[in-house]
């Protein structure tokens, strides 16, 4: 009789914290769900992550291409990579970026920068080290880049060590001087063009300091005709004047040469 009288007494207890135990796991949880929601940030959760690859970070700021974009990766679910890679490509330092998506959340850019051909100078300019827009470089594909301050090397070069393309802020006028520079340079083979000057004439100056008048047309005809010249004077006069001499080839049949 007693064990029945202990038993009834231990009854009510059990079914006490069962009474209490689910009570107390769903406030747990409205608490948690509570706490998540003063913690959630929409912003965040609709958050592009991006993995960039920069070829030449010293040309291009990563910085300043995740402000340039910043208003097109707002949110996941319309993200238009389209118009992502065509507003990097706006830079003028990025000659291409390719651009994929990782996971709904995640994309990687990869980023190509321009290659330097030529440095320009604008012959408009009385001190072109002075004033803007006076100074650029011109790319592999012809396109002016004029940054606020010269870089000091690019690729290992300082603007000392390209070509030097001098004309007139002609937006159009850039990739033509350029195919022009690596014709005339083919013409010469072993001598080196160090500056084309191209006003409404070309101009040529060659290593060491030799000045070669093309004019405005048959400049490769003239330029071939320098060169048979050149190899004939040489024979004859010290090399010492031939390569500061300014050679006028715009004459029909003939040139002038002036020490």
């Amino acid at each position: 009789m007693q064990l029945k009288s202990r038993n009834q007494h231990r009854l009510p207890l059990l079914q006490q914290i069962k009474r209490w135990f689910k009570p107390l796991i769903f406030g747990l949880i409205i608490t948690a769900i509570g706490w998540g929601a003063t913690q959630y940030n929409p912003s965040e959760l609709l958050k592009i992550s991006i993995n960039w690859e920069i070829d030449r970070p010293q040309l291009v700021n990563q910085k300043t291409l995740e402000q340039q974009i910043k208003p097109l990766i707002n949110q996941s679910y319309q993200l238009d990579l389209h118009k992502v890679k065509y507003e990097l490509e706006q830079h003028p330092w990025v000659q291409e970026a390719q651009v994929r998506r990782l996971f709904w959340d995640a994309i990687h850019i990869d980023v190509t920068t321009h290659k330097v051909a030529a440095h320009w100078e604008n012959i408009d300019c009385k001190q072109p080290f002075e004033q803007e827009d006076c100074q650029g470089y011109i790319t592999t594909q012809g396109n002016l880049i004029m940054p606020e301050n010269l870089f000091y090397q690019i690729d290992g070069q300082t603007p000392s060590d390209l070509v030097l393309l001098k004309s007139g802020e002609h937006p159009k006028q850039y990739d033509s001087l350029l195919k022009d520079y690596r014709v005339y340079q083919k013409i010469l083979s072993e001598l080196t063009i160090l500056s084309l000057t191209r006003s409404n004439i070309d101009r040529l100056t060659i290593k060491p300091n030799i000045a070669v008048v093309l004019g405005y047309n048959k400049q490769q005809q003239r330029l071939q005709d320098f060169i048979k010249i050149y190899k004939k004077l040489r024979q004859k006069i010290p090399l010492k004047k031939l390569n500061k001499a300014t050679y006028d080839m715009r004459y029909p049949k003939g040139f002038t040469l002036k020490y």
